[in-house]
């Protein structure tokens, strides 16, 4: 009986080191995971993010002439763009989310207002086409960007009537935004096209499409030398995705198109603007979009994001507090068990160095 007693007793505490032990690695494969999930987003926001940056404003050889763009081009579209073309980007800073303040994020998503944010020293107010859209204390950027296409102009026939003929398909879908430039970069025209990315030519649309174009004829003439660029006005900023989490998403404002849920995860979005005010091309401070005097100063980007994870992996409530870029981020609520990163990245701006 006594053998029994002590074989039962320690079957019992091998069951329970067993169970012990697989619990305890449940819970570190668990945690593990949810690390994985809060860095492979943080990965894709810079991947998304820093190419489109680095591009921002690069205007190719329009930007060698020696004037500013708007009196280089001819803007066709109807309706101003969000962003002057002229500027490679504007950003619009969360009231009260800036360097030295305290921040809590919200417990349950909301999008406030277009006053909640402001943009320049002129204090902006949120673009309309994103109201209602970017949820609370995140931040907000457009970029201006132009991508050569990569086919050229049919130099035999470059141009009948309101389209500029190309050797092969243009590749740019239908109602997107192209700018035409002459061989030599002195004069140009921005405008919507109307027909579809298998066609061999860009058609200059009239005003029967969103925004249209004043007039469907073109002012100038082009040439075998003719530069096609695709032209995107692009934001970036943090929305509820389609899961109910948080979420980096980009849409294009130019034509207007509907928003594109990128990387799930991501909690919010901070911004400083490195300006350059000695005339160096180098960035001398660092400054949220509301102290911006001239965006044309801006000569590179700085973002930081908070991404987490899926699922409440952690034993006890993540009520830590997070630095980012000088905001002293806190949870709500005291925190819940999710695993929660913060990442900085820095991008110089390729047209202004």
């Amino acid at each position: 009986m006594v053998e029994l007693l002590i074989a039962t007793a320690l079957g019992l505490i091998l069951t329970l080191g067993v169970t012990q032990i697989y619990l305890s690695g449940n819970e570190t494969y668990r945690q593990t995971q949810g690390l994985a999930h809060a860095q492979e987003s943080t990965r894709f926001v810079s991947a998304i993010m820093a190419p489109d940056l680095r591009s921002a404003g690069s205007f190719g050889c329009l930007a060698e002439m020696g004037r500013p763009l708007d009196q280089v081009v001819d803007n066709r579209l109807n309706g101003g763009l969000t962003v002057p073309l002229a500027q490679a980007l504007q950003g619009w800073e969360y009231n009260n989310t800036g360097p030295g303040d305290n921040v809590t994020l919200a417990g349950a998503m909301a999008t406030p207002g277009a006053g909640n944010w402001a943009s320049g020293t002129v204090g902006a107010n949120l673009p309309a086409n994103l109201v209602g859209s970017v949820v609370t204390n995140s931040d907000v950027l457009v970029v201006n960007a132009m991508t050569p296409l990569g086919v050229p102009v049919n130099a035999a026939n470059p141009q009948n009537g309101n389209s500029i003929n190309l050797i092969d398909n243009s590749g740019v879908p239908v109602n997107r935004v192209v700018l035409a430039t002459l061989g030599d970069c002195s004069a140009g025209e921005l405008f919507q096209k109307s027909n579809n990315a298998n066609s061999s030519s860009i058609t200059m649309a009239g005003g029967n499409v969103n925004p249209g174009n004043n007039g469907n004829n073109f002012n100038l003439t082009y040439e075998p030398q003719t530069r096609v660029y695709e032209f995107t006005s692009t934001a970036y900023y943090i929305g509820q995705g389609t899961n109910g989490e948080p979420a980096l998403f980009r849409r294009l404002l130019t034509p207007l198109e509907a928003p594109q849920e990128m990387v799930s995860g991501v909690e919010t979005l901070q911004i400083l603007y490195g300006v350059d005010t000695a005339g160096t091309n180098a960035a001398d401070d660092y400054l949220p979009a509301d102290q911006i005097a001239n965006w044309n100063t801006v000569v590179s980007v700085r973002f930081s994001v908070m991404t987490r994870s899926q699922d409440e992996v952690l034993d006890e409530p993540n009520n830590r507090n997070f630095d980012m870029l000088g905001s002293q981020v806190a949870q709500a609520n005291n925190g819940d068990r999710r695993v929660r990163l913060v990442s900085v990245g820095t991008t110089a701006i390729r047209g202004r160095m």
